[in-house]
Parts: C-alpha cells; sequence; structure tokens
C-alpha cells in the first residue's frame, strides 16, 4: 500500500509507503491517513513525511475491524467508520483521539462512508426498509438523521472542499448537485452514464465543486475489477465535459482526495 498523487500531466507520481493504511481522508490543509486505531494528519506541503498522529481512544474495546473511512470536520474532529464482513460502527473523536460513538448511525450502509458537511452535521449513506441505500445527514447536536429523498440506490459520495457540492454515483450515473438539496430530497443532475459493466467508487471534487474526479472500471464475469482508470469531468457552462482519462499504476485503491 502506498501514496500516490496524480500531477498536472497526468503523471502519476509515487508518495511514499504507507503499508498498514486502510483509509484516506482528508481536513483543511491535511490529508489524513488511517491505520489501524490511529490516523495520521500529513499537512500538504509534504505529504511523504508522517505528521501529527491521532491515537483514538475507545471508550470500551477498540472494534476489531479496520477503520474504511475517515474525514475531518472544519473543527478538526475526526468522524471515522469500522467496518468488516460482521460490523460497521460510526463514531467520532475530537483531538485528544476520545473516542464516543455516534447514535444515531447507519447499521448496514452499502458502502460504510462518512464526510462532515460542517461542525455539526455529517452525510452518510443508510438503507431504508425495503434496502434501498440512500444519502442521510447525521445531526450530532439534535442526535437525528433523516434519509433524504434525493438519490436512490446510492453507492458512493464525495464532497467539495468548500462542502458546498456533492457528488454521488448509483449503478447507472455519476450525479452533482448542491449540498443543500440533500435535506431537501430536490433530484441532482446526471453528469455521467455509465455503461453496463462499468463502476465507479472514490469520488473526489475539487474545493469549489466545479471538477469531480472517480475511479473507474470494468467488472469481470468473475466479479474482479480491471481496466482501473482515473477519469475527470469539469463544469463548463451548463455542461460536464470528461477533461481526464489515464490508466492508474495499482491493482486496487482504498480512496482518494483531491488537493485543489
Amino acid at each position: 500500500m502506498g501514496l500516490w498523487s496524480l500531477d498536472a500531466a497526468s503523471r502519476w507520481i509515487a508518495v511514499g509507503a504507507t503499508p498498514d493504511a486502510t483509509a484516506l481522508g482528508q481536513t483543511a490543509g491535511e490529508v489524513l491517513i488511517a491505520t489501524a486505531h490511529q490516523v495520521d494528519r500529513r499537512s500538504l506541503p509534504d505529504l511523504s513525511r508522517p505528521g501529527r498522529v491521532t491515537s483514538l481512544k475507545w471508550p470500551v474495546q477498540a472494534p476489531a475491524a479496520p477503520i474504511v473511512s475517515v474525514d475531518g470536520s472544519p473543527a478538526g474532529e475526526l468522524a471515522v467508520v469500522t467496518a468488516d464482513d460482521q460490523s460497521q460502527d460510526y463514531a467520532l473523536a475530537p483531538a485528544d483521539g476520545s473516542v464516543t460513538v455516534l447514535t444515531p448511525a447507519p447499521t448496514d450502509s452499502f458502502t460504510p462512508l462518512v464526510a462532515w458537511l460542517d461542525d455539526v452535521r455529517l452525510l452518510v449513506l443508510t438503507t431504508d426498509d425495503q434496502q434501498v441505500s440512500r444519502l442521510a445527514v447525521v445531526n450530532t447536536s439534535t442526535h437525528t438523521m433523516r434519509p433524504s429523498q434525493a438519490v436512490l440506490g446510492a453507492r458512493t459520495f464525495g464532497l467539495s472542499g468548500d462542502r458546498q457540492t456533492f457528488a454521488v454515483a448509483t449503478e447507472k450515473a455519476v450525479y452533482m448537485g448542491p449540498v443543500a438539496d440533500i435535506p431537501a430530497g430536490t433530484p441532482p443532475q446526471p453528469i455521467v452514464t455509465l455503461h453496463d459493466s462499468q463502476v465507479v467508487w472514490a469520488l473526489a471534487l475539487d474545493a469549489g465543486g466545479s471538477q469531480v474526479f472517480m475511479l473507474s472500471g470494468a467488472v469481470a464475469p468473475d466479479g474482479t475489477i480491471d481496466a482501473i482508470h482515473e477519469l475527470g469531468y469539469a463544469r463548463r457552462g451548463s455542461s460536464w465535459v470528461q477533461v481526464l482519462d489515464v490508466s492508474v499504476p495499482f491493482a486496487e485503491a482504498t480512496g482518494q482526495v483531491c488537493l485543489g
């Protein structure tokens, strides 16, 4: 496992080895790398060097499952998801690493994923009583979780750096829209139609939500994913156009973030 960077000339640069990393996230000026029950906060000027490490202190016993998603709020509080075949757990941790369990929280997400909308609201994926995957907003102040009608069959999502724009992928398409439309249930705009065997994951938006990047692959008959490419799309007026299509130098990816 290693950290890679895609430069402006569409070249992949090996930044450094992260052999035990299980999740990749972002907060203001930092890239977050989760390993076991620690989160390495690496500063953007030099991602090759370990940064400030937050050791997570669980109230009882740490989950056996690894951290699969991590994100930092504008105030620096961490949100993490631990998951494996047996369990999914959502939790919060301030700078000192003392963990509190997030309640309410999804119990069976299609993709265990979490991102801060602001200092008190989190975006997650949850499933309804018909096992349909939806976006949902968890408010840590009022202790509520409100599923959204905006997109049905959501598989993964990403947020812009300013937390004002979201992208979400389903089996058939990738959509973009204002974060304000999620609680309202307003359907977002489709920007990419996916081929029958195509799957995308690790959606990453730029700071203002005018560009979106995604990892894309083709599902083989045995269920494996190959032909992995990094795809990029940019807003041009009222339309979205493809601006990037480059193969990747790795067989799989835990996640990605956009640094611009």
